[in-house]
């Protein structure tokens, strides 16, 4: 049933019998757009797997529903031709083309529950009463551990065509919704779910940790229901009268929705506006490479010091964002990792420091750690994040 690459493309092989599973109620997007990457706690690889959707509810069986994930994006046949190219073992890592989805998932964590079990209702409450959207294209799961998967069938949004941009779009959209609740309860709101590969459980599948299920919720059981009475339904799964066997596709006739699709075409418009923008570096690059000085103290920190195994590679990848940051190039940034590793006594080998300047560099715009990052945080000298802000803001002055 897995739809692994081999060393040759099989788009041409593998499509006509992916399309013959399509809904009809998905036909504008699905007619391409119905391949997911698969991952398994106990399956080869664990990624890598690209399957059909409908191919996804027999492979959660065969793993006796334990540890099952799949991308919550859908992809077309590209990404089979891109992991064919691939030289090795192919690989979904780096691929940015174009993906559709039918639900955009909000995910709420927190380490004692209760704190995102509240953001979930008064989150849901929101998209009933303020945008009165359809209970049917919304559906909410306890997701087995610490936290709720609230997931908002597209079709709310009017017709969300397939696009490189969607996961930026739904990143904003999250964002926006996040604003919505108490400022104690938008720090459950995970806004790490930025890229076309993020795996999301599958529904009724065993949490690895805690073994319970990923199950739905009623409105009803979200409203009466405590943190623990909600772990005791989780005991075992539960039937899903909207949904396929996976959560992913809806048997639902769902409108568009007009508060939804406002906010959607608003963040569209303004991601649109942004992308015409050529990227500056706000950080000028160093007139002397020989004297490196880090705007973040944090940085700076693991630059200067000897790193303990466990953190080494954590710390190696910040750095190489860091220097990127800094106007350097691969090479450069490369050269300079190398100079860290042996000063410093890292131990890291010169292979490891060349996949990390290649992660660092894989993207076309860098990536940059904030202060809460718990690795700065945990090197950072400083006592808070306010100390950091204005160490940042006199290092711009002085520039």
């Amino acid at each position: 049933m897995s739809l692994r690459i081999p060393a040759g493309p099989r788009s041409q092989e593998i499509l006509p019998a992916l399309r013959q599973s399509a809904p009809r109620r998905y036909d504008y997007a699905m007619g391409r757009f119905q391949l997911v990457d698969f991952a398994a706690h106990y399956q080869k690889g664990f990624r890598n797997h690209i399957v059909a959707i409908g191919d996804v509810a027999a492979l959660i069986e065969s793993f006796k529903r334990y540890g099952c994930y799949a991308t919550y994006c859908f992809f077309s046949d590209e990404l089979l031709t891109y992991m064919s190219l691939q030289g090795g073992a192919p690989s979904v890592s780096g691929y940015e083309g174009k993906v559709w989805a039918p639900y955009l998932p909000i995910d709420l964590d927190h380490p004692e529950l209760t704190p995102a079990l509240a953001a979930a209702r008064l989150l849901s409450e929101f998209l009933l009463a303020r945008w009165r959207i359809d209970p049917a294209s919304m559906q909410v799961y306890f997701s087995g551990a610490k936290g709720f998967h609230i997931m908002l069938d597209t079709r709310l949004f009017g017709r969300v065509a397939p696009s490189r941009s969607l996961p930026a779009i739904f990143d904003s959209l999250r964002r926006h919704l996040a604003q919505e609740l108490p400022e104690p309860l938008r720090e459950t709101v995970d806004l790490s779910i930025k890229d076309r590969m993020r795996l999301l459980r599958l529904a009724n599948t065993i949490h690895e940790k805690s073994k319970l299920y990923k199950i739905i919720l009623s409105a009803d059981e979200l409203r009466a229901h405590d943190a623990d009475q909600i772990r005791e339904l989780a005991k075992k799964p539960r039937p899903l009268a909207r949904t396929d066997a996976t959560g992913f596709l809806s048997h639902a006739d769902v409108s568009e929705n007009p508060a939804a699709a406002q906010l959607f075409q608003r963040v569209q418009r303004q991601l649109k506006r942004l992308t015409r923008k050529p990227f500056v570096y706000r950080l000028q690059r160093p007139a002397d490479l020989g004297q490196v000085q880090f705007p973040c103290a944090g940085a700076q920190a693991i630059w200067q010091n000897h790193i303990e195994p466990g953190y080494r590679n954590n710390c190696a990848i910040r750095l190489a964002s860091e220097l990127r940051l800094l106007g350097l190039s691969a090479e450069e940034t490369e050269d300079k990792l190398f100079e860290w590793n042996e000063r410093n006594q890292i131990e890291l080998s010169q292979d490891e420091l060349r996949s990390v300047v290649g992660s660092a560099y894989q993207h076309r715009f860098p990536y940059r750690y904030s202060c809460r990052d718990e690795i700065l945080r945990k090197f950072c000298p400083l006592p808070d994040e306010r100390s950091c802000l204005r160490m940042v803001a006199a290092s711009a002055r002085h520039e």
